[in-house]
C-alpha cells in the first residue's frame, strides 16, 4: 500500500511538472520528452546546479537575518546536505556525481571547506558520528541531602546551530566556484543528448514523444 501510495505521489508531481512546462513553452515551442536513459547525467548536473543556488539562498538568509536556534540550525543542516549531495549517489541508476580529486586539482584554495562540509555530512548530518560538532555528555545525579530520591541517569547534548560568518562566505566562495564548475558539465551532457536522441530514434519515433497536448 505505501508503494502504490509513493507511485501515485510521484505521477502526480509528473503530471505537475509536464503541465508548468507545457504553459511556459507550448504556445512557443514544440516539446519533446526524453528518455531517462539518455538524460541521467544532464538532469543530475543540473539538480546540482539547482541545489547550489539554493544554498546560496539559504546562505544569504542566515547572513542578513537574525533567526532563533530553530530557523537558523534548519538552514545551516540544509546547506550541509544540499552541499553533500552534489558528491554522493544512492540510486541504483547510477547518475553522475562531482569528484573531489577533480574540482580541487588546480584550485586547491576550496579544499578546506570542501572537507569540513564532507565530514560534517557524513559524521553529523547523515551519520552521528564522534564530531566536534555534536557534542554529548551522560551523567549521573545522587541525592547530596539523602532524601531517598532515586539515582538518575541524565544526558546533554551541544550541537552545532550555525556558521561563523566567516564560515558562511567560504561556503559560498565554494558554491560559486562548483556551479562554474558544473556550467561545462551541463552543455557537454546536453549536447551529448541532443546529438543521441537523433542517432537512436528515427523521426517517426521523436513525433511520438511530442508533450504539447500530453494529458
Amino acid at each position: 500500500m505505501y508503494y502504490l501510495f509513493n507511485i501515485m505521489a510521484k505521477e502526480k508531481r509528473l503530471i505537475e511538472l509536464v503541465r508548468a512546462i507545457q504553459q511556459e513553452y507550448g504556445q512557443n515551442f514544440y516539446i519533446y520528452a526524453i528518455p531517462g536513459f539518455l538524460s541521467r547525467n544532464f538532469m543530475a548536473y543540473c539538480a546540482m546546479r539547482q541545489d547550489l543556488e539554493l544554498l546560496l539562498k539559504y546562505i544569504d538568509e542566515l547572513s542578513s537575518n537574525n533567526y532563533d536556534t530553530v530557523i537558523k540550525s534548519s538552514l545551516t543542516y540544509g546547506i550541509i546536505t544540499l552541499y553533500g549531495k552534489c558528491y554522493t549517489d544512492a540510486s541504483h541508476y547510477k547518475s553522475a556525481k562531482l569528484e573531489a580529486k577533480d574540482l580541487f586539482k588546480q584550485n586547491p584554495e576550496h579544499l578546506h571547506t570542501h572537507n569540513e562540509l564532507m565530514k560534517m555530512r557524513h559524521h553529523f548530518i547523515a551519520h552521528r558520528g564522534d564530531t566536534e560538532n555534536e557534542v554529548t555528555v551522560t551523567y549521573m545525579l545522587v541525592d547530596m541531602n539523602k532524601n531517598g530520591l532515586e539515582d538518575q541517569i541524565k544526558f546533554r547534548r551541544l550541537k552545532q546551530a550555525g556558521f561563523s560568518e566567516e564560515h558562511l562566505m567560504n561556503i559560498k566562495a565554494l558554491a560559486q566556484f562548483i556551479i562554474k564548475c558544473l556550467e561545462p558539465k551541463i552543455q557537454k551532457s546536453g549536447d551529448k543528448v541532443h546529438k543521441a536522441l537523433f542517432e537512436i530514434f528515427s523521426p517517426e519515433q521523436i513525433t511520438l514523444m511530442l508533450m504539447n497536448n500530453a494529458k
